[in-house]
C-alpha cells in the first residue's frame, strides 16, 4: 500500500483539432486528451471504464488507461466525423 494520500493533483488537458486531408485549415473533429497525477508522489491515475481505443463518438483511453480520450465540439455545431484513424 502506498503511503502517500494523494492529496493534491496535476491535470494535464491537451486539445487536438482533427482535419480529414493535409492543407485543411477547418477541423472535422475536436479531441480533449486528458491525464490526472498526484503532486506529492507522481503517481499518474487510471481512467475507469472507457475501452481502448480512439473514436469520435465516445470516450476512450490509451493503452495505459492514463489518458482519457474525449471527443468534444463547439456548442450548437454538430461535427459528424467521416472517417477513421488507421494505424501502419
Amino acid at each position: 500500500m502506498e503511503k502517500c494520500d494523494h492529496l493534491e493533483f496535476q491535470a494535464d488537458v491537451t486539445i487536438d483539432r482533427i482535419i480529414k486531408n493535409e492543407g485543411d485549415i477547418k477541423p472535422t473533429a475536436f479531441m480533449c486528451d486528458v491525464r490526472v497525477k498526484c503532486v506529492t508522489c507522481g503517481t499518474p491515475f487510471e481512467f475507469i471504464g472507457p475501452q481502448c481505443g480512439y473514436m469520435f463518438d465516445r470516450p476512450c483511453v490509451d493503452v495505459s488507461a492514463q489518458e482519457l480520450r474525449i471527443p468534444i465540439q463547439p456548442k450548437g455545431i454538430k461535427l459528424l466525423p467521416d472517417f477513421t484513424v488507421r494505424a501502419n
